[in-house]
């Protein structure tokens, strides 16, 4: 009976760390560098990022995200290229891949991977067909992205509106891309607010200050 006893206390002792260790895990502070991507303070979180030969996975894209914001779009590739070399199947890195290179005007590679990124991380459906309607409009192909942007314009402008809220730097791209695509398909109040919206979340942006500038 008392050895009975003892093994339940054991067991109960073991499972209450177990939660508290996946209580410290989930709530562990990010790293200098993630932190201050949130802030949207880009060259500071860029100068802070260890991306070191051992640096992990998230420290790597926090920088990329940053180095990309700063349109250093090669330094930014290197850094998410090593992403994928810890893990080919990042989805979250292909997307990001995909985008520099839109930034960096290689529109044919962009519309590859984010497709790669869009098979790998079908829970990003909703962002990952933002990102390819606009690249296909920066492309040219303006009767592609109008077609992609109707499946998704109305959630995506109340996510924008509600559920994420202006004001965030992590997703400014969102803005300034609905922005276009607002404006090319003649809702000229939505883009407004969009592109005043980017503007407000990520102000140290070089990225959103190119692309939000007045044509």
């Amino acid at each position: 009976m008392l050895e009975m006893m003892t093994l339940g206390v054991t067991v109960l002792v073991a499972a209450v760390v177990v939660v508290v260790l996946v209580a410290v895990v989930r709530h562990a502070p990010r790293s200098a560098a993630g932190t201050l991507v949130g802030q949207g303070d880009f060259e500071a979180a860029l100068s802070a990022a260890n991306t070191g030969s051992s640096a992990e996975r998230d420290e790597l894209l926090a920088a990329a995200f940053a180095a990309k914001h700063m349109r250093e779009l090669e330094r930014a590739a290197e850094l998410v290229e090593r992403v994928l070399e810890l893990d080919r199947d990042d989805g979250e890195a292909w997307m990001e891949r995909g985008l520099i290179a839109a930034y960096d005007g290689d529109f044919v590679h962009a519309l590859e991977w984010l497709e790669t990124a869009e098979r790998r991380r079908s829970d990003l459906f909703e962002s990952i067909s933002l990102h390819r309607a606009w690249v296909e409009l920066r492309a040219g192909d303006a009767f592609a992205a109008a077609r992609r942007f109707e499946e998704i314009s109305a959630p995506l402008e109340s996510k924008l509106r509600t559920d994420l809220g202006p004001g965030d730097p992590l997703f400014a791209e969102w803005f300034f891309q609905a922005a276009d695509l607002w404006e090319e398909s003649g809702a000229l109040e939505k883009c407004a607010w969009a592109r005043q919206e980017a503007r407000r979340s990520a102000p140290a942006s070089e990225l959103v200050a190119e692309f939000t500038r007045p044509a």
